[in-house]
């Protein structure tokens, strides 16, 4: 398999990514709850990581769990800490083209959704795969605001003499949506009913190093990628741009030295049809 320059960041993230990505944490546990797991019920986690999430979700169920991502770097984290596991499995593929014989009953798309350049794909594939009356969760950050506060710090790169230039020919990524009713539509558009959809304003405190941590969990793969921009990243420029957003990150901070993190998220369950 080649690997795009997006999976190779992944990879790099793979052993820091559980003590790092604490938003994403709780956010799944939201998620959990609301997909409400049965005990033999079959699952397939799409985007699964370093596979903390899916191992929860091998302690929840006796039925057959299976994670798949993308990055090679990330599934050989996740079979190393999840061995002690028999019915849970995991394999490196592409959410937009991946292909299973199995057919599942829940599928978990935890903090992934954003990075699916075609989700059409995604979702048909997900329809195929599941049982009839399965039912997919999928929480995700949202809306062109999904973070006031990393919005705010690359205002930061945008503006300043020595990134702004090369920032200019950064692409954005991720797929946002709005409103919940866009999201509900794309569900809805490829055979699914909404069972519960929620767009929610998050919003923890964290250390400076802690909101850093999380900035590179998830957003840094986009900004720092090379994949999204039509010029070559240097290392220079890599360097003055973390510099300069945990500059910005620190300028958050309160008097007490924490940083009030802010996400728009949406939470959607639906049914096949």
């Amino acid at each position: 398999m080649i690997k795009t320059m997006s999976e190779v960041n992944f990879n790099s993230k793979a052993f820091t990514y559980v003590d790092n990505a604490l938003v994403q944490k709780s956010a799944s546990e939201v998620l959990l709850n609301l997909l409400s797991i049965q005990p033999e019920e079959d699952v397939l986690d799409i985007g699964c990581g370093p596979g903390h999430i899916t191992k929860k979700i091998a302690q929840i169920t006796k039925g057959t769990v299976q994670g798949i991502d993308v990055s090679q770097g990330m599934i050989e984290q996740a079979v190393s800490s999840s061995k002690e596991l028999p019915n849970l499995k995991y394999s490196v593929m592409d959410a937009e083209s991946f292909e299973l014989d199995t057919k599942y009953d829940v599928i978990v798309c935890n903090s992934c959704f954003q990075w699916f350049q075609k989700p059409e794909q995604v979702l048909m594939r997900c329809f195929n795969v599941l049982k009839q009356g399965g039912r997919i969760g999928v929480q995700a950050p949202a809306t062109q605001s999904y973070c006031p506060n990393f919005i705010s710090a690359i205002e930061k790169i945008r503006m300043h003499p020595y990134t702004r230039e090369v920032f200019s020919y950064f692409k954005s990524p991720w797929l946002f949506f709005d409103s919940k009713e866009e999201y509900e539509r794309l569900f809805m558009n490829y055979g699914f009913d909404i069972i519960y959809s929620e767009l929610r304003e998050e919003s923890n405190l964290f250390s400076v190093e802690q909101a850093y941590k999380i900035y590179q969990s998830g957003a840094e793969n986009g900004y720092l990628n090379q994949s999204f921009y039509t010029v070559t990243l240097t290392d220079d420029y890599i360097s003055v741009f973390r510099k300069l957003v945990k500059e910005a990150i620190k300028e958050q901070a309160d008097s007490s030295g924490m940083v009030n993190l802010k996400f728009e998220r949406i939470y959607l369950i639906a049914k096949k049809q």
